[in-house]
């Protein structure tokens, strides 16, 4: 394969405004190790909370790719290609979907898995290994961009999904979903809806992004953060929160916990996130959603290749319908790399737009 341009793009711990374009030195390869080049990756605010909580007790994603003091190697998860191998399993120009650092090349400890490779390096032993596993894929398609958008996140939605078809199953009426706007929100309601869950979905969501979220047509109904009080919720409930925030958490639970039986705490798209919940909140205290956890315990009660199966005809299913509404919005190299974490750190990108960059 031809040499490719080595850079990484380095973020300011402390403010995520501030980046450093810088040429690794890339270091000769061992045995059993291959070379990733990247070749794409898509940039959403699951990115941005990754450097959030970088620092955090859950998961330390910047120990993930370790940086010099005072700055960070973002994750990203996207598409790559083998550009050196010192593994017998592993073919030069094989094409792989996982988790890198935000740069042009990553080096991995390989091992061979059915359905991949698995980063087997010691520094990042520490990740589930959902983190660690790099997908076989094909050749690109026309859902290439979308799958770099979304394959990162759809998992989610698509556990929720079965979460909330259970719960509907023993009765439950409503669902509210905080964030209504967030790609993995929509990915989830649209989930429901395919699979013709019997339950009402009220999205709650900024007054500027209202008109966006009810034309996507997806939610039984759209309400903001400012007058969600009137909204039909219908006992019993459940709620989904994607803002990892304590005011949001707080003002929904005042409005409708004698209606919840069960509350999800998943995502982390508001600024003023916190890890655990909310100390004060009324039963039934929300829960952490973890979705590597959850995406194993599913595996281990139908297999893998079900599982697999179930999970890519949805992913492709949401895709196509994402396709026609959402604007993929190109760039190269790593000056439009770090404007476009930027946009997505700051919350001025529109949410009918998706970053795909590409070295």
């Amino acid at each position: 394969m031809p040499t490719r341009e080595k850079w990484e793009v380095l973020v300011r711990r402390d403010d995520f405004a501030a980046s450093e374009i810088r040429v690794p030195v890339l270091a000769e390869l061992q045995p059993g190790q291959v070379r990733l080049e990247v070749e794409k990756f898509g940039l959403t605010a699951n990115n941005v909370s990754y450097a959030k909580f970088g620092a955090g007790n859950m998961i330390a994603f910047w120990n993930a790719f370790p940086a010099p003091p005072e700055f960070g190697r973002v994750p990203v998860w996207g598409f790559v290609r083998v550009a050196e191998s010192r593994h017998d399993g592993v073919a030069v120009g094989s094409r792989y979907f996982g988790y890198v650092p935000m740069a042009s090349h990553h080096t991995v400890q390989a091992e061979v898995t059915p359905r991949g490779l698995l980063d087997t390096s010691p520094e990042r032993a520490f990740l589930h290994p959902w983190y660690l596993t790099f997908q076989s894929v094909g050749e690109p398609d026309d859902l290439d961009d979308f799958r770099a958008l979304l394959r990162p996140v759809f998992p989610a939605s698509f556990t929720l999904a079965d979460l909330v078809e259970r719960q509907a199953a023993q009765g439950a009426k409503s669902l509210i979903v905080t964030s209504a706007s967030c790609k993995t929100a929509i990915g989830l309601v649209d989930e429901l809806r395919a699979r013709e869950v019997g339950i009402t979905t009220v999205g709650i969501t900024s007054a500027g992004k209202k008109a966006f979220v009810e034309n996507l047509g997806v939610y039984s109904e759209v309400a903001t953060y400012d007058a969600f009080e009137s909204a039909t919720v219908t006992a019993p409930a459940l709620l989904v929160d994607f803002t990892g925030s304590a005011k949001v958490l707080h003002a929904v639970y005042q409005q409708f916990a004698p209606s919840l039986t069960q509350g999800v705490l998943i995502g982390f798209n508001h600024p003023d996130p916190g890890e655990q919940a909310p100390a004060g909140l009324p039963d039934p205290q929300p829960e952490l959603f973890f979705t590597p956890m959850v995406e194993d315990a599913t595996i281990g009660e139908e297999g893998a290749d079900a599982y697999y199966a179930r999970y890519h005809e949805a992913e492709t299913r949401y895709l196509r319908h994402l396709a026609s509404w959402l604007a993929i919005r190109h760039g190269q190299g790593p000056a439009d790399v770090a404007a476009a974490f930027r946009s997505l750190a700051d919350g001025t990108q529109p949410p009918d737009v998706g970053r795909v960059l590409t070295p």
